[in-house]
């Protein structure tokens, strides 16, 4: 049985031991000196090893008369208030082993990677404690048995990310991008709570399930009273929090101007664990949202919005890191659609394989700058496969599997969503196809560029086109440029005196490579991903509520089974859409290199459109930004001129009072005071006796 597992009782450790190693890091990594890593690869790999062995079990695990895999491992009470209970206590189920089995997994290997990356650093003891601690925000976020835990892993990893993001905080772009994260995140934020408020107020719990009564999923299965009418609004409100974590529109802003982290950071914010918190959360949360059509339209076009948005803004990125940071915007719409049509597992298998592929694709940028030395624009690169021959061939894997490329992991697990999006509606079905096409063609706009064609050094030919995106005065001088790596530029004739592709670094590419390779098998040939979730009790319920609602499987997709196993059409038409894209790059960006810009200067304005972003940022800066800062300078001004001054007044009046009394009365002649004593006591007197 599960709930007799020795693991299960003692599953807190999943989470306490990248704490313990963040601590260890934090407060004794200046005399580990270059050894930081330890603690940190030692705790976030014995955890890793924990999940996989936690999902083995549950895989195994009887499931219950109702069909569920589900066990509720309490640790302590956390507080009481009236009828306001909390528990630390951690939920196990299908969905909770796999998202743990990412978190780690993909987090270790980022782990590895940056002991390698990160060499060097004065801060190296620093960034290593903050990864700790964010992986034990996020196993907290993802295991959290109700939604004040949830929360609580939600601000956790908020956190982190702002001291990850800003770890170089002595570059003002650092800072402000820290900055920017931070209170992006706290806007959706303050929805999320005020749905946890409604949660409580209109189910009197704040747990997903109980084992003595039921929890708040459960509950909202057959709302009875004011609980109807707070389902209207709840979706809303914690889609709220999924839009700002998850960067869809309109707040995505956020996380392009993240990447002035470390490429590390990068891919473990933006691949693998923080930014999948609101997919995760609305997957977990179903039945909240499964009986409102409104909140699941809304995910939905949003999702769809927001993955065509930012696919055709990557289309004129030249930084390697911001073409990916667009890329993550992009198919974090596509789970949200999954969400929003009722195809939570075509969302969370996506989710997995982006993991791989995507952290993929970071980690490679982050070998590309390592041996350019931080240099970043693609327009002072090429033919790098000559110097970087590892790194290419891994780039191509996850370039083919980000574009859909039949049978890489993208291509199962991108084309399940656009074939459940096709029995919702065809208009997200051709908008998810088209952005499938200009992911494809952007995608192998990078690789093509970078890796292919002549090789070119950053002060070569190429030098001087354009500028850095970060803005930094050594045009494309990134997060890496600081530490001693070698030669500013790769050269054939260094190969012998500087390893540009270290061992430390090329391995978890490898084994992220095995993942973009063949995770897509997983959910299309044996349906392994889809039957397991299937006994997940959120999406069990949430499937069968919305039965209930007029749904059925041929409209929404059943979670029991893979949609992509059922037909090979919505596959066939995704790798042509794949192909295509590809084909074009290749003439464009290999075979032609100057017509590209000849059709982008022939498309003008909608080329400057696309390169300044559409304006957004400025949109936001002059409309709200500023606009808020003046007010806050004018109340400050107002505080500063006329409360300090009304407050001052109140007590001046007294003061100036007593000043003027003791200039008039108290001027030491005793004669004086014996007189005012003498008429006092006089006027006391006749007062009494009238």
């Amino acid at each position: 049985m599960l709930q007799d597992s020795t693991l299960v009782h003692n599953i807190w450790l999943i989470p306490l031991l990248p704490l313990i190693g963040a601590c260890i890091a934090g407060f004794f990594g200046k005399w580990l000196k270059g050894q930081s890593h330890w603690p940190i690869w030692l705790s976030v790999g014995a955890s890793a090893v924990l999940s996989f062995v936690l999902l083995s079990q549950v895989m195994s695990a009887t499931p219950a008369a109702d069909g569920t895999v589900k066990v509720l491992s309490p640790v302590y009470e956390w507080f009481a208030a009236g009828n306001f209970h909390v528990e630390v206590s951690y939920l196990i189920d299908p969905l909770t082993s796999v998202m743990l089995c990412v978190v780690c997994g993909i987090g270790f290997l980022i782990t590895v990677f940056s002991a390698g990356y990160m060499k060097g650093e004065a801060g190296y003891f620093r960034f290593f404690a903050y990864l700790g601690l964010f992986i034990f925000a996020m196993t907290n976020l993802v295991m959290g048995s109700n939604f004040i835990m949830l929360y609580l892993g939600w601000e956790g990893v908020g956190l982190c990310s702002y001291l990850l993001i800003g770890y170089y905080y002595e570059k003002p772009a650092a800072r402000e991008a820290a900055k920017k994260a931070f209170l992006v995140n706290r806007i959706g934020d303050f929805g999320f709570g005020l749905g946890i408020m409604a949660i409580f107020l209109a189910f009197g719990s704040v747990d997903y399930f109980t084992p003595y009564q039921q929890g708040v999923l459960d509950l909202a299965r057959h709302p009875v009273g004011t609980q109807i009418e707070a389902l209207k609004w709840i979706p809303f409100l914690l889609m709220l929090g999924a839009f700002g974590k998850s960067a869809q529109f309109p707040l995505y802003v956020w996380l392009p101007d993240a990447m002035e982290g470390p490429t590390p950071v990068s891919a473990l914010i933006h691949a693998a664990t923080m930014v999948t918190a609101g997919v995760y959360m609305i997957a977990r949360c179903g039945t909240l949202f499964v009986g409102n059509s409104a909140a699941m339209a809304t995910v939905t076009a949003v999702g769809a919005f927001t993955a065509i948005f930012a696919a055709t803004i990557a289309l004129r990125q030249f930084d390697l890191k911001k073409v990916f940071a667009y890329s993550t915007i992009s198919q974090l719409g596509y789970m949200f659609v999954g969400v929003g049509v009722m195809a939570p597992v075509s969302a969370v298998f996506h989710l997995v394989t982006h993991a791989f592929f995507k952290a993929l694709l970071f980690l490679s940028s982050g070998v590309v700058m390592h041996a350019m030395m931080g240099h970043l624009d693609m327009r002072k690169m090429s033919g790098l496969k000559k110097v970087l021959p590892i790194t290419n061939i891994l780039m191509l894997i996850g370039c083919l599997a980000l574009s859909g490329f039949p049978l890489m992991s993208g291509f199962f697990s991108k084309d399940d969503i656009v074939a459940a999006a096709a029995r919702y509606n065809p208009l997200i079905w051709a908008v998810l196809l088209l952005t499938g096409f200009i992911t494809a063609y952007y995608t192998f706009r990078l690789y093509f560029r970078v890796f292919q064609g002549p090789l070119v050094q950053p002060d070569g030919p190429a030098a001087g086109h354009g500028h850095d995106d970060h803005g930094h005065d050594d045009h494309g001088h990134d997060d890496h440029a600081n530490a001693a790596h070698g030669a500013a530029a790769p050269a054939h004739h260094e190969e012998h005196h500087h390893n540009h592709e270290p061992m430390l670094m090329i391995l978890p590419l490898i084994v992220l490579a095995i993942g973009a390779l063949f995770g897509g098998l997983f959910n299309f040939h044996w349906h392994f991903l889809g039957d397991f979730l299937g006994k997940s009790p959120s999406f069990k319920y949430a499937f069968e509520l919305a039965k209930d609602h007029g749904a059925n499987a041929e409209s929404f997709g059943q979670p029991e089974a893979g949609a992509a196993g059922e037909s090979m059409s919505p596959l066939v038409v995704g790798g042509l859409v794949a192909i295509a894209g590809i084909a074009l790059a290749f003439v464009l960006h290999l075979k032609d290199r100057a017509k590209a810009e000849q059709i982008a200067a022939a498309l003008e304005p909608l080329t400057t459109a696309i390169e300044h972003k559409y304006w957004v940022d400025e949109i936001y800066q002059n409309f709200i930004v500023e606009p808020l800062r003046g007010a806050g300078e004018f109340f400050f001004l107002i505080d500063q001129f006329v409360v300090d001054n009304l407050a001052s007044l109140v007590g001046w009046v007294p003061k100036a009072s007593g000043a003027i009394l003791s200039f008039t009365t108290e001027r030491g002649y005793l004669q004086g005071y014996a007189t005012m004593m003498f008429l006092g006591i006089a006027l006391i007197l006749l007062m009494i006796f009238g």
